[in-house]
């Protein structure tokens, strides 16, 4: 059995002695207490076996064993069955973990992946005692919840602060950082998906728990006013996140759709600059043409050529040539091309 822990409490404290797994519910039956059973990377089989040893209702089985499960809380049988998202920094990146946790009066079964531990850090806390909480299975719930909302508001004010410096750099010297704000998103709604949902469970929970059972259900409605209260901040701090990430990524799409605007516009006025060039140089080659026209057919090796023996031929066609190139410089001076 892939068991992290199995472990009896007894009036608030952990019971030190080892209690096999096939004991632990008749233990915790015997002294009045209840047992906590720590699962990790169980298999199938395993799973199988320790619903049939905890009389765990099929449903519930059904979704530990198909895991992805979104975030939610759903009683099933004097039972309450809870799915959190534990999200954890993994190099650059936000990995949710999924754990899952089976509570009813005497029995709290916890289910957990990629944590060899288990949940360590919250059987310490729990061992360590809760203020003015007794340990019970809804006590350890709540200290779940806390520690899971606790963890989503940590993030989350990394997240902002990283998102603050990309912003700075926005409205600085410095390019766009597009990709950062994209993967500043990413790991935004990673950790948003995990987050959003925790206010509902945390008030489903709380819907549970008697108003009139003494000091310790009152205690622990205030606790989970608390942790509603975190849940709730921690939401609206990622919404305005991702809003502002929205806004970011608008304003990088219209400073590059400004730029490439920019760049038109200059390549517009170098091909206009290049077309007035253009229009000169074929105005100056068409007024040049018509003079060595001429002289090309008066310098041709004809015997009869009517203006050869002529007196006035020369003069002739010097003028012809002065004419006829005037005649184009005014044409193209006429036209804007000179």
């Amino acid at each position: 059995m892939a068991i992290a822990d199995a472990s009896v409490w007894v009036d608030g404290a952990r019971v030190d002695e080892r209690i096999p797994f096939d004991r632990v519910l008749e233990t915790a039956a015997e002294r009045g207490g209840f047992a906590w059973i720590d699962l990790v990377d169980p298999s199938e089989a395993e799973l199988l076996e320790a619903a049939r040893e905890l009389e765990l209702h099929r449903l519930v089985v059904e979704d530990v064993l198909q895991r992805g499960q979104r975030p939610k809380l759903e009683p099933y049988d004097g039972t309450a069955y809870c799915v959190l998202h534990r999200v954890e920094q993994v190099g650059d990146a936000l990995v949710p973990r999924e754990v899952h946790a089976i509570v009813a009066d005497r029995c709290a079964i916890t289910v957990s992946w990629d944590r060899r531990e288990g949940l360590a850090d919250l059987r310490a806390r729990l061992a360590s005692g809760l203020e003015l909480l007794t340990a019970s299975p809804a006590t350890l719930l709540y200290a779940l919840l806390d520690e899971t909302a606790d963890q989503h508001a940590e993030l989350a004010d990394l997240v902002r602060q990283r998102i603050a410096a990309i912003e700075e750099s926005f409205f600085g010297q410095e390019d766009p950082a597009t990709v950062e704000v994209y993967l500043a998103l990413r790991r935004m709604v990673v950790l948003e998906r995990a987050a959003e949902p925790m206010s509902g469970i945390v008030e489903r929970f709380a819907a549970r728990v008697p108003r009139d059972g003494g000091v310790d259900a009152d205690e622990l409605q205030r606790h989970l006013r608390d942790v509603d209260d975190h849940a709730r901040q921690t939401a609206a701090r990622l919404d305005g996140a991702q809003r502002l990430l929205t806004s970011l990524l608008q304003l990088a799409s219209a400073r590059v759709a400004e730029r490439q605007n920019e760049e038109m516009r200059a390549m517009t006025e170098l091909q206009l600059v290049q077309n007035d060039q253009t229009k000169k140089v074929t105005s100056w080659a068409a007024i040049l043409f018509a003079p060595t026209l001429i002289a090309g057919i008066y310098g041709m090796n004809f015997r009869h050529l009517p203006e050869l023996e002529w007196l006035l031929g020369y003069p002739f066609s010097l003028l012809l040539m002065v004419l006829l190139a005037g005649g184009l410089y005014v044409a193209f001076k006429r036209r804007g091309w000179l």
